[in-house]
């Protein structure tokens, strides 16, 4: 039976952890310095905590400009979310059967060229597949695609085809040997540069030679419609999908009425 996985490979829930308080004061008369609360004019509240689970409640006193927050200390740990969850695939060249990892250790690292960090535990079956063939496609799943990204990163491909057992597509790449995942509206095709040891894990530092866009999530202009794939995510070992729009790349800055990105 195959060693059950979190898509980064583990799964930490720190306990025991020790309390500190956080304080904001009221700014001075006179300062240009904004309330911790108000974020360009707008009134934020904080997030209260449920008390019956064990959380300290959040604290007021005073007025809405000296507040008290309660602070938990862990100790260091993964716990940046949320992250994306990709299924990538491999081989396909020199041997090795094709092949799927499911990975949440993954970002974009640099624009010019446009290049993708991916890190892999050296025990992990695609780990071999990716360091002798230098090559992998990262493809981006949807919330409908869930429980197949899911399979992919709890099962090995020692065992047996992951394509078949997750009821995935395999699809020719164009400038990789690695093949796609037709049911996954993006595609990046990358070729790996440089591979970091890192300690659990190693780094592939890989540049981003092709990529190919699922035309259903293209508007008649040919922009590629995000917010209308669903996209996944993952936070400390729990799967999401991606929410409503809130605002674009600059938009803190702009005008009231300008209400999209030009």
């Amino acid at each position: 039976m195959a060693r059950k996985a979190t898509p980064s490979g583990d799964r930490s829930r720190d306990k025991k952890p020790a309390t500190s308080t956080a304080k904001a004061k009221k700014a001075p008369t006179g300062s240009k310095a904004a309330s911790p609360r108000a974020v360009f004019g707008q009134r934020q509240a904080a997030p209260r905590m449920d008390a019956e689970e064990g959380n300290a409640p959040r604290r007021r006193r005073g007025d809405d400009s000296n507040w008290e927050i309660r602070k938990r200390q862990w100790k260091p740990s993964t716990l940046l979310a949320p992250v994306p969850a990709v299924m990538v695939s491999c081989g396909g060249k020199d041997d090795f059967a094709p092949n799927i990892i499911t990975l949440a250790w993954v970002g974009t690292v640099c624009s010019d060229p446009p290049m993708v960090g991916i890190s892999i535990r050296p025990g992990r079956h695609s780990y071999t597949i990716i360091q002798a063939t230098k090559e992998f496609v990262v493809n981006v799943p949807t919330a409908a695609l869930a429980r197949a990204t899911d399979y992919c990163g709890v099962k090995s491909g020692r065992d047996g085809d992951k394509f078949a057992g997750a009821g995935l597509t395999p699809v020719a790449a164009e400038k990789v040997a690695a093949p796609l995942i037709a049911e996954c509206p993006i595609n990046l095709e990358c070729k790996v540069k440089k591979v970091i040891k890192l300690g659990s894990h190693d780094l592939f530092l890989a540049e981003i030679v092709n990529v190919q866009v699922s035309e259903d999530f293209l508007n008649k202009k040919g922009k590629l419609r995000i917010d209308k794939a669903d996209l996944l995510a993952y936070a400390h070992g729990e799967y999401y999908v991606l929410g409503k729009r809130l605002g674009f790349f600059g938009y803190s800055i702009k005008k009231a009425t300008t209400k999209t990105r030009r």
